[in-house]
């Protein structure tokens, strides 16, 4: 795992952004495009700011996607969707954004079409250019929560059972682990220990599922 280490939150969101940029750069030289998906949560809000603000990255062909959502209606202050739009998306128009359907009159339905769009921008299997990744104080990552049979999924994505008062959309392991890079992005002191378990491969949290070949980790804390 490469660390990357900022100085305060702020100068992490900066550096993050600055992966993504050059990541989007090498995607679209070698593939025409570059398909990205970004979780939810308080942390990504600073970095979208910061990424949005981009003007060398070639907007009409990034496509980006989430990594997991709430099931709730929409514009709600629970949705990521709602921050995403605010803190990216209506900056960036010609950027294309694929909302997770949580929403949808089917929610099976939707999300086999959405992860059908996936499959025919990136091949079958799916497989992104990027996902981004936090890392909760109980060690979750995306929407992997602890004890949640979705930890064992093997589809692209799957429904988890209430945590925190609602029920969540998440892209499983394996398809986080298929991506061709990951990019933790950990502040804040809430997160030392969860991120020194992180770091030692602690089996005892949802995010040693993700593989640790070839992610990059961005952050504020001195725990590495």
């Amino acid at each position: 795992m490469l660390v990357r280490v900022a100085p305060d939150a702020a100068a992490a969101a900066e550096d993050a952004a600055d992966v993504v940029e050059t990541m989007a750069a090498h995607a679209i030289e070698a593939r025409g495009r570059f398909v990205w998906a970004v979780s939810g949560g308080s942390t990504p809000g600073a970095f979208l700011a910061a990424l949005a603000t981009r003007d060398g990255i070639d907007w009409p062909r990034t496509h980006l996607f989430q990594v997991d959502e709430r099931i709730a209606a929409s514009g709600s202050d629970e949705r990521n969707d709602t921050m995403i739009r605010e803190r990216f998306a209506d900056a960036r128009p010609l950027a294309n954004y694929h909302p997770m359907p949580v929403v949808a009159a089917s929610l099976g339905v939707a999300l086999a079409e959405h992860v059908a769009l996936l499959e025919a921008l990136t091949g079958d299997p799916a497989e992104l250019d990027l996902i981004q990744l936090g890392l909760g104080s109980d060690g979750h990552t995306a929407s992997l929560v602890p004890g949640d049979p979705v930890l064992e999924s093997t589809s692209e994505l799957a429904t988890t059972g209430l945590y925190n008062g609602t029920r969540r959309v998440t892209m499983t392991a394996p398809l986080i682990n298929r991506a061709r890079s990951r990019l933790f992005l950990v502040t804040g002191a809430g997160k030392d220990e969860a991120l020194g378990q992180l770091a030692e491969r602690d089996p005892g949290i949802p995010g040693s599922l993700i593989t640790d070949e070839g992610p990059v980790l961005v952050t504020d804390r001195q725990v590495i």
